[in-house]
């Protein structure tokens, strides 16, 4: 479809439009950013046609729905013949991308996310019609929300309504094929189909078993659901694909009781944590779902989200069962980064798309009890259709993790593995540096939409590990896998005024570097083993400190508490080495050090104190008091959930957030305002693609950044 994108930012002169996301023969859908609200939205446009119901009532029909589980509209414009909706972003994909390999623990997860939103949706009078895979999306943070209420319709009251044959034919009930009265029980039937896709793995089109639906009514030939699914929970699924209306659950209500308590039945008490999908359950469905009050409680019920995985084991889609883990090869593997996968890539749009009563569960029970055995027969009739059969709504793809969100696009200058982004003293430019050797700065005067200035900052021919600002900010150190450290004036901030000085002596990579806090000192760390000093307070002239030993590895990370009287060093010994800084030119080191259970490749003082944060190989990070640096005691409960080695950490400078980089390409916000009782804040950011080796906070706490080997960095904004 051709559009005028200039037209379009007329209409929406407060948004910055993105890339096309997806196209279908009414419409498409472009990423958006409401420059205002520093806000990232999708925008629908759908082209009116002569006749054709107006796009509005979906807007309507949106605006006055506020529940976890449904997508928000946050405008709509009308433009010539042009109609656009704002809507929130979901970047984590559809649930037909999702469900290959989910276990039946996770399939009645999202039938009870699915089953939730729809009784908020026909609370309001409203019936969906499409319920589908395609149309059930989920936020970064794994969030289910259903979309597209292109084809919606508006019952007056709570009686039926009259139908024409809309939908997709996969998914429809009988009544819906037939053109006759719909009721809430509609909606149920077709997230039955949903379920049972789920369940099987089998499209009920794609089963020769499965009838079809002529003129002559649906004939009725039985499928089992198998012995893999639990009885209780294919005794409701039956329920709902009664042919009958009046032999399924009464309201979306009753379905998410009967669903819930089957599945307590099945799995378990708390078995919607160990789900791996995010869950909002209403408080009169937590007796069914097995589960105590104690909850993070948002408005109307409690938002349960999934129990971390073990440490070590790769990221999954929700319910799908680990294929192995990943080899988690050492920090000098150079091998070329891979192509970004797909998993969070904004899937195209490409198809134009009762009062609840409380325990009410008879109807549903009658129809299972008519069914044979304890290995329930399902029948669902179907009408054989030509596949590409047009509809009329569009899905929305782009979305937001929670605790944070993409401010603005990925920033895609590096052409390979981004490996370290940081930001100056006053916040107005960035640096990030990249398996080549190529090292940019980035003006952040718009955080929003940073431009790169110039060209590469010259001297490195190898990939540049790690970066470090002086705390003036007129210089930049970098460490790279030849083993140099190099040092760079940027005080007119002009890559081109801005030559290379190498500092050598480290044998192999050199992994981290890090200044002093009065900035006259500058720390490595190599593949070597050693810590090397440098003193740099004559800038144009630095001059080696000696070198510090203890490791038997590689020195992963180099950092200087606040006060600048202890330098601890991570290795890949699972140690980790203590110098008391009393004065730069002896250093002494510490006969207690820090030894862990895993080898630790992350460090980072917390910005009051000294309390030293360190991320390990087994996802883990703990955090140590070393105000007595003598005397290192353990600081509350480790934390767990990341499921990979933990590469990079930084304290956010006000204190309150604590950010983790990790290679289960996640970034995690942990709340440290309270160092005895720290706390995850919200899921993990997703996005990247690949490892995320770098995590660093701007000076004013508000923006992350972070590189990945997906060769991208991406700016957070954190609120």
């Amino acid at each position: 479809m051709m559009y005028d994108r200039a037209k379009l930012a007329a209409a929406l002169p407060g948004y910055t439009l993105g890339d096309l996301l997806g196209a279908g023969a009414s419409g498409f859908v472009l990423a958006g950013w409401h420059r205002g609200l520093q806000r990232d939205v999708a925008v629908k446009v759908v082209m009116r046609a002569p006749g054709r119901r107006s796009f509005a009532d979906e807007a309507r029909i949106l605006a006055g729905l506020d529940h976890p589980h449904v997508v928000r509209v946050y405008d709509y414009v009308e433009a010539g013949e042009l109609s656009l909706l704002v809507m929130e972003m979901l970047s984590g994909g559809t649930l037909t991308r999702r469900r290959a390999g989910m276990t039946p623990l996770t399939a009645c997860a999202v039938g009870l996310a699915v089953a939730q939103a729809l009784r908020c949706v026909h609370d309001h009078d409203v019936l969906h019609r499409d319920i589908k895979p395609d149309n059930i999306l989920f936020d970064t943070a794994g969030r289910l929300k259903v979309a597209d209420f292109g084809i919606a319709k508006v019952v007056a009251g709570s009686g039926p309504a009259a139908s024409t044959v809309v939908g997709t034919p996969l998914y429809m009930a009988p009544e819906q094929f037939a053109g006759g009265q719909l009721q809430r029980a509609t909606d149920i039937y077709a997230l039955g189909v949903v379920l049972f896709e789920l369940l099987t793995g089998v499209a009920p089109a794609d089963s020769a078993s499965i009838p079809c639906q002529g003129s002559d009514g649906p004939s009725q030939v039985g499928l089992s659901l198998g012995s893999g699914i639990p009885d209780p929970v294919a005794t409701v699924v039956a329920g709902a694909l009664a042919r009958d209306p009046g032999d399924r659950p009464s309201s979306a209500y009753a379905f998410a009781f009967d669903l819930s308590r089957a599945a307590t039945e099945a799995f378990g008490p708390n078995w919607i944590p160990r789900s791996g999908v995010p869950v909002h359950v209403d408080h009169d469905l937590m007796a069914a779902t097995g589960m105590a009050p104690s909850r993070t409680r948002h408005a109307g019920g409690i938002h349960v989200t999934p129990l971390p995985a073990e440490p070590g084991t790769p990221p999954q889609p929700p319910g799908k069962a680990p294929e192995g883990k990943r080899a988690d090869p050492a920090p000098d593997d150079r091998a070329p980064g891979k192509a970004p996968a797909d998993g969070n890539t904004p899937s195209g749009a490409g198809r134009d798309p009762a009062e609840p009563e409380a325990g009410s569960r008879g109807r549903a029970r009658r129809g299972a009890r008519r069914s044979p055995g304890r290995r329930l027969i399902v029948t669902a009739a179907v009408l054989v259709v030509l596949l590409g059969a047009v509809g009329t709504g569009l899905a929305v793809v782009l979305g937001r993790p929670d605790g944070a969100r993409l401010l603005g696009h990925p920033l895609s200058g590096h052409t390979d593995w981004a490996l370290s982004a940081v930001f100056s003293p006053d916040g107005q430019i960035m640096a990030s540096s990249d398996k080549k050797g190529e090292v940019w700065l980035w003006d952040l005067r718009d955080r929003a939409a940073p431009e790169r200035l110039g060209r590469p900052l010259p001297g490195p021919e190898d990939g540049v590990t790690s970066l470090a600002f002086s705390p003036d900010g007129r210089t930049l150190a970098g460490s790279d896998w030849n083993g140099t450290v190099w040092l760079w004036d940027v005080t007119g901030h002009d890559p081109k005024s801005a030559p290379g000085t190498p500092l050598t002596g480290h044998v192999g990579n050199a992994w981290s570097v890090a200044f002093s806090p009065d900035g006259k000192t500058l720390a490595s760390g190599g593949e070597d083993s050693t810590v090397r000093l440098w003193d740099v307070a004559d800038r144009t002239a630095p001059k080696p400190l000696g070198s510090l030993t203890g490791h038997r590895g590689y020195v992963s990370s180099v950092v200087f508490s606040r006060d600048g009287l202890v330098l601890a060093a991570a290795g890949d010994d699972s140690t980790v080495v203590l110098w008391q800084l009393d004065g730069r030119a002896a250093p002494r080191r510490l006969e207690r050090g820090l030894v862990g259970p895993s080898r630790t490749a992350a460090a980072a003082f917390s910005p009051r104190g000294r309390v030293l944060a360190l991320g390990g190989a087994d996802g883990v990070i703990r955090l140590w008091d070393l105000a007595i640096p003598s005397d290192p005691r353990p600081v509350g409960r480790d934390l767990a959930g990341h499921k990979s080695r933990v590469w990079s950490l930084s304290f956010a400078p006000d204190g309150h957030t604590l950010a983790s980089g990790s290679h289960d390409n996640t970034v995690r916000l942990w709340d440290v305002a309270d160092l005895s009782d720290v706390r995850s804040r919200g899921g993990p950011l997703t996005g990247h693609a690949d490892w995320v080796l770098s995590v660093r906070f701007s000076p004013d706490s508000a923006v992350l950044a972070s590189a990945s080997t997906d060769a991208t960095v991406r700016l957070w904004s954190i609120p």
